[in-house]
């Protein structure tokens, strides 16, 4: 997980082109680790950037991709991924929403059901996402997932209508754990979701909407109610918004 006290980019810059004479002392391998650490402190804060941004487009999703990692990461464990895959995941999920950066803002909070126009253009935001992480060649391994996000397990999703097994597995993670998150938060388009109700949508999604699969982990999951999970569930249905729709939460707007 991105952790908020880094270094400034532009210290670990300077720091780069100007090594203590202690940092050189351990040779190659030495001088190899100081620029390995920096990469890693770029990188994380350009993260750290671009979820700000995402955050300050749309107050209802303030934490929704931190989220949706952590609820990522916990389906992922009990399918037995690997640790390496499981930290691609967590990346990916905290970059899934990046692309909504280029949603204009009336699309993206306006209350109800959006039009079919509206929507068209709410379907582009994970090519918008590629885009923007285009020129951070780390993320290559991230990028399909972030891509395939919105995928359908029956082929009626989007961008590409891949169908089943052809949607990456992380991407068929992260689909029913965004769907999660936001049926049990307040949008400006509907009310929070109890968890009985999570529970029918996923039940009534699998197949369609959802890897069958991975809806059986996550409902396994959800039945031992986190303490995390039931305290977001309890705060969400106590500051609920009043939207009424439910036509386009989970399948067409998280």
């Amino acid at each position: 997980m991105i952790h908020p006290n880094v270094q400034t980019a532009a210290s670990a810059s300077s720091d780069a082109e100007n090594p203590s004479p202690s940092r050189l002392r351990g040779g190659t391998t030495g001088w190899a680790r100081h620029i390995g650490k920096h990469a890693r402190t770029i990188h994380t804060e350009s993260l750290q950037a671009l979820l700000a941004a995402v955050d300050a487009k749309d107050p209802y999703t303030r934490s929704h991709s931190l989220r949706v990692a952590a609820y990522a990461d916990a389906v992922a464990k009990r399918m037995d991924r690997s640790v390496e895959d499981r930290r691609t995941l967590q990346a990916a999920a905290l970059l899934h929403d990046v692309g909504k950066i280029g949603v204009p803002d009336q699309i993206l909070t306006k209350p109800g059901r959006l039009t079919s126009d509206e929507f068209d253009v709410m379907r582009r935001h994970p090519q918008i996402a590629l885009d923007i992480l285009a020129p951070m060649k780390f993320l290559a391994q991230h990028r399909p997932l972030i891509l395939h996000h919105h995928e359908r397990y029956d082929g009626t999703g989007y961008p590409d209508g891949l169908v089943g097994e052809h949607i990456p597995l992380g991407a068929r993670i992260l689909s029913v754990v965004d769907a999660i998150d936001t049926m049990l938060s307040p949008r400006s388009y509907k009310s929070a979701f109890t968890l009985d109700d999570v529970r029918a949508e996923l039940i009534a999604g699998s197949g369609k909407q959802f890897d069958p699969r991975v809806v059986g982990v996550a409902l396994d999951w959800l039945d031992e109610t986190p303490p995390l999970l039931r305290h977001i569930a309890t705060r969400a249905q106590s500051r609920s918004a009043t939207g009424s729709g439910r036509g386009q939460l989970a399948k067409d707007r998280g």
